[in-house]
């Protein structure tokens, strides 16, 4: 890993021309076949196999992660996405026959097509660098659209990790890394979007789809909560014990979905 590129933040004059690059490389309408989408995907999953190790060694230094972890929540997931796709989208793009269509419009034969939206902005979480910020990546190549990546500073090796796969493995004139924090985020946020995937907190995702909210541009929050768990008077209370502990305990509690308080039947404390 010591032979890859620091970790830099992008000029923040360069990103507009990073946004016209990727939104000129959808309109050439070249991202739409599944011949381009699946060279992209195949790609990208033998770039994070060749630096696998590099992501090991990263996750550990920005996050502390065991190699067990890593790969359990972060590694095999990623790549676990890209096979699923690989096998899934022909059929996926295919269109589909419209159901309960009105008797008036049945001649017209409707049909739901599935078209990409256009270019994306995905920016990514620290607590999954990886997970959360090539999972959406994953699904934005799927889709025959554009895409730009905003990992998150805060696993900055991770970040260049990312950078240097990408940039090596996909097509540069339609898939790109921006690297920064608050002043390139909001820079990023200043252009429009075809569809922005935010992953982190609430203040941060009311900010964004405030933004959005200005150029009508789709969003997708996946925020954090405050996650009950429930153990009714039917559960094994020592069963449930350790699988809640574990949850809580999984990627030192950094879970958006990792329960905050629990519920229990009284009669298991009677």
């Amino acid at each position: 890993m010591d032979d890859l590129p620091p970790f830099t933040h992008t000029p923040v004059d360069s990103i507009p021309a990073v946004h016209s690059r990727v939104t000129a490389k959808f309109h050439s309408h070249t991202t739409r076949s599944i011949e381009y989408r699946l060279k992209q995907l195949r790609a990208l999953y033998w770039g994070i196999k060749d630096e696998e190790p590099a992501l090991y060694e990263a996750l550990k230094l920005d996050l502390g992660k065991s190699s067990y972890e890593s790969y359990l929540a972060e590694i095999s997931w990623v790549l676990n996405d890209i096979i699923f796709m690989t096998k899934n989208l022909e059929r996926f793009m295919k269109d589909e026959k419209a159901q309960d269509t009105a008797l008036t419009n049945l001649p017209l034969r409707p049909r739901i097509r599935k078209d990409p939206l256009g270019a994306v902005l995905v920016i990514g979480a620290y607590n999954f660098p990886i997970q959360l910020s090539l999972g959406p990546f994953i699904g934005a190549i799927s889709a025959g659209c554009t895409a730009v990546l905003k990992p998150s500073e805060n696993a900055p090796h991770a970040a260049r990790i990312m950078q240097h796969i990408i940039s090596n493995s996909l097509d540069p004139e339609g898939y790109q890394v921006v690297q920064g924090a608050i002043p390139e985020t909001t820079a990023l946020l200043a252009l429009k979007w075809d569809k922005i995937f935010y992953t982190g907190n609430a203040a941060v995702g009311t900010i964004i789809a405030k933004k959005a909210a200005e150029t009508l541009t789709p969003v997708v929050l996946e925020l954090g909560g405050r996650n009950p768990a429930i153990v009714t008077k039917n559960a094994d209370p020592r069963l449930a014990a350790r699988r809640l502990l574990w949850a809580k305990l999984h990627n030192a509690g950094q879970v958006c979905v990792s329960q905050n308080y629990i519920i229990i039947d009284r009669q298991i404390l009677g």
